[in-house]
């Protein structure tokens, strides 16, 4: 009889795990094949149900992150469990901001809003910057620091923008009217992210952050976004006609040329500012990055036909030269130019590699957990796709 009990009781646990991590999966993939709006829009049908279900998660992760000061004490060139809660919390705002406006969730009220009052809390909470005061000091909020303020005005615009709420609107405005400042003095618009690390895709994020932003308070920059777009477009440019990846702030010199995973960063914003440059670059990234064997399609880390072999913490993993970031970002760029025959063939393999459970997407998930100790700031970029 024992004997019995056991066999059935190992068969009811590989059905329920054939059916977790098998079938389910399956099943969101044939789903995603045959979504008619992913196909007419690019976005999936299935993202308010996926956003609403990591909101919970989120929130869980969110309690126990600033309970337990553990942005204290970290080292500060230790890049992941230093920038992703600030940057996946900045995105998770972006993401919950954007779905709101769209009508798919209501951002106001339930788990959602309790996950984005967390998510404000953790962006303005000092002791989230706790890596960058090593790097800048005491005047961390005053000068240059441009990831990490980008990701302020950024995050606290959209929670604004959701709730009305205004108890960040003083950072959020002194931050935006201080980094403008500074960009827009600067010979070529652009400005350190750490001592001697200047990336375009996190200046432009600012400048597009700072606009956003200024809408709450009546105005615009519209000098510094052109400003910042005729350098992106002329002296910062590298020879795949896009902006360079990486540059010195103070001479202007290309350090390192165009690169998948900022190509397709810099193009999830760039049509907000210039539609129109916005186009022409997307045209060049496809032509440079683009790359469809038939059985796969996205974008490359490095130019088409490079024979280097190169990923790091930026492009994240690189298969058979496929960016995960470029070709992750690359949704949200493709997108913004209106190319939905790019957006939802790279959201279905997006999907497919991130294997869907009902808990969220396995190996984002998987990863998040193992750098940060978060399953839900793994997943935090799909709530985008």
């Amino acid at each position: 009889m024992m004997k019995f009990y056991l066999k059935i009781s190992v068969s009811v646990i590989v059905i329920l795990l054939a059916l977790l991590f098998f079938v389910y999966p399956a099943a969101v993939i044939t789903h995603m094949l045959l979504d008619s709006r992913l196909r007419n829009e690019g976005q999936s049908s299935l993202l308010p149900f996926w956003f609403q279900s990591a909101a919970g998660r989120y929130s869980s992760w969110a309690d126990t992150y600033r309970e337990s000061n553990y942005a204290v004490g970290l080292d500060h060139y230790d890049v992941a469990p230093t920038e992703w809660p600030m940057f996946g919390s900045a995105f998770w705002l972006v993401a919950a901001d954007d779905l709101h406006v769209q009508e798919r969730i209501d951002a106001s009220c339930g788990k959602v809003r309790e996950s984005i009052d967390k998510a404000a809390q953790i962006i303005a909470d000092p002791v989230t910057g706790s890596w960058v005061k090593e790097k800048w000091g005491e005047s961390y909020l005053e000068r240059e620091n441009v990831f990490y303020r980008m990701l302020i005005i950024l995050g606290l615009s959209s929670y604004e923008n959701i709730t009305g709420n205004q108890q960040y609107h003083t950072l959020m405005s002194e931050q935006r009217e201080s980094l403008a400042k500074e960009l827009e003095e600067s010979e070529f618009c652009v400005k350190d992210d750490y001592p001697g690390e200047c990336y375009s895709s996190d200046v432009l994020w600012s400048v597009a952050a700072i606009q956003r932003a200024s809408r709450l308070d009546n105005t615009n920059h519209n000098a510094l976004v052109h400003k910042l777009m005729a350098n992106f477009d002329g002296a910062l440019k590298s020879v795949e006609g896009l902006p360079a990846f990486q540059v010195d702030a103070r001479t202007g010199q290309l350090q390192q040329g165009a690169r998948g995973c900022g190509n397709s960063g810099i193009l999830s914003f760039a049509a907000e500012l210039d539609e129109e440059v916005a186009q022409r670059w997307y045209q060049a990234h496809v032509r440079n990055f683009w790359k469809d064997t038939g059985w796969a399609a996205g974008f490359t880390e490095l130019p088409l036909g490079s024979r280097d072999s190169f990923a790091d913490v930026d492009s994240g993993p690189v298969f058979f030269e496929f960016g995960s970031v470029a070709s992750a970002f690359g949704i949200g760029a493709a997108r913004s130019v209106g190319r939905i025959d790019h957006a939802a063939p790279l959201t279905m393999q997006a999907v497919a590699c991130s294997w869907p459970i009902p808990f969220g997407f396995l190996l984002p998930g998987a990863m998040g957990y193992a750098a940060v100790e978060s399953w839900s700031l793994g997943v935090t970029d799909f709530s985008s796709l």
